[in-house]
């Protein structure tokens, strides 16, 4: 009776050493580094970077030259007796200023699709630690259910042999029957939603459909000894959400800044060889052009550009503000759930599942002693199972608020933030 009594009081343990021996386990650091590789959605935001980086150049580069030729004075469209033929080269020249502002504007863009790139990475690194220790859970719930099955076939045996001998009623073996039975309807939800979150992960790793996913595996320690103001501050200089706002603010007063030059006149420059198919003439002659943005019928369209870009900075300012308030208050939030969390699992080891360990042993020994029935050992076994159950609730939980403030403060790893 004393074997069948440290199984159950120590289960926990039980339960955690069968999940990880069952298969080889998966390291959480090895499936971040393969996310970063093979990921979907980060190597899309990679190729936007890509995208981004190339249009700097281009935007500081003059446009493509116009080549234009003419044949004049053709008789019923005869090309060898035209009076005249033309060759004409044309090229547009911007404002001096304009070409380096319009590269400045590329440049804030390219650096606005990196704070995109590092959001994404963040956000799909959050999501895949989330779904490793929900995974994690699963998987622990399976194993204690197959431990608590084994227990509960050994309750079965023990209440079978005191029947025997006219001990017990045989409703105690009918107890312990249905709660074998529904253990077993217990691990086939469980199957379920192991398979649903492998699939995730699958998904998140961009894996083949043929690939597996084996066990997840989490420290036993539990460690979150940050300071709050700490990580805003980190925050306001790293999130990449505010990086990227801040940004905005930086592209609407270049726009503003290319909209004022739209004041400024472009120049347009022409070099034309003619030469006279029918007669000895062959000449070059040079054009020149300005165009006239200040002209009455087209100044209120470069008025209007630039109230468009004053309303787009004071609309970019409130954006950014919004967007650190929502960072701080995210990050509050997250903070404060993390302590508590982590002070449940501190009151879970040192004193609810001890106190639940000793109940079930007082309960066992009450039963073989008959002070007690079998319902009030099974009340005690189901107090047991379940403080487990939250205890693994309640790590998960922390775990995925740990990975929601990382994502939130800007970092990959907490460790990080200094």
């Amino acid at each position: 009776m004393n074997k069948i009594f440290l199984l159950s009081a120590t289960f926990l343990l039980a339960a955690q050493l069968h999940s990880q021996t069952a298969q080889p386990p998966m390291q959480l650091n090895s499936l971040i580094a393969e996310a970063m590789k093979n990921n979907p959605e980060i190597q899309a935001a990679l190729a936007q970077v890509d995208v981004m980086r190339a249009r700097v150049s281009q935007a500081g580069t003059l446009d493509d030259p116009e080549l234009k030729f003419m044949q004049e004075g053709m008789p019923d469209f005869k090309f060898n007796e035209a009076m005249y033929s033309r060759i004409e080269l044309m090229q547009m020249v911007p404002f001096p200023t304009k070409l380096g502002t319009q590269k400045d504007l590329a440049e804030i863009q390219r650096r606005s699709s990196q704070s995109d790139q590092l959001e994404k990475v963040n956000e799909v690194l959050a999501k895949l630690k989330s779904t490793y220790v929900e995974l994690w859970f699963i998987q622990q719930n399976i194993a204690i259910a197959q431990e608590n099955s084994r227990l509960m076939k050994q309750f079965l045996s023990i209440a079978q042999t005191k029947y025997t001998t006219g001990q017990v009623p045989q409703q105690d073996i009918l107890k312990a029957q249905i709660e074998i039975a529904m253990i077993g309807n217990e691990q086939i939800s469980l199957r379920q939603k192991e398979l649903s979150m492998k699939a995730m992960l699958m998904s998140l790793l961009n894996r083949d459909s043929k690939d597996t996913i084996s066990v997840a595996i989490m420290s036993s320690e539990v460690s979150f000894e940050l300071n709050l103001d700490i990580l805003l501050s980190f925050a306001l200089r790293n999130r990449p959400m505010i990086v990227k706002d801040s940004l905005m603010i930086d592209e609407s007063k270049t726009m503003l800044s290319i909209a004022k030059q739209e004041y400024l006149p472009d120049f347009k420059f022409g070099i034309e060889r003619m030469t006279e198919p029918m007669g000895p003439f062959t000449g070059w002659s040079v054009s020149a052009g300005i165009t006239l943005p200040f002209a009455p019928w087209t100044l209120g369209k470069a008025s209007a550009r630039v109230d468009e870009s004053e309303a787009a900075i004071n609309k970019s300012k409130a954006s950014y503000t919004t967007t650190r308030n929502m960072v701080a208050s995210n990050i509050k939030d997250l903070f404060y759930k993390a302590e508590g969390t982590k002070q449940q699992l501190i009151n879970y080891n040192s004193a609810i599942l001890p106190q639940a360990k000793q109940s079930i042993q007082a309960s066992l020994t009450a039963y073989q002693t008959g002070t007690t029935d079998f319902l009030m050992l099974i009340d005690a076994y189901r107090t047991l199972v379940n403080l487990s159950k939250e205890y693994f609730m309640t790590r998960m939980q922390f775990e995925q608020t740990i990975a929601e403030l990382e994502r939130e403060v800007g970092t990959q790893n907490l460790s990080d933030v200094k």
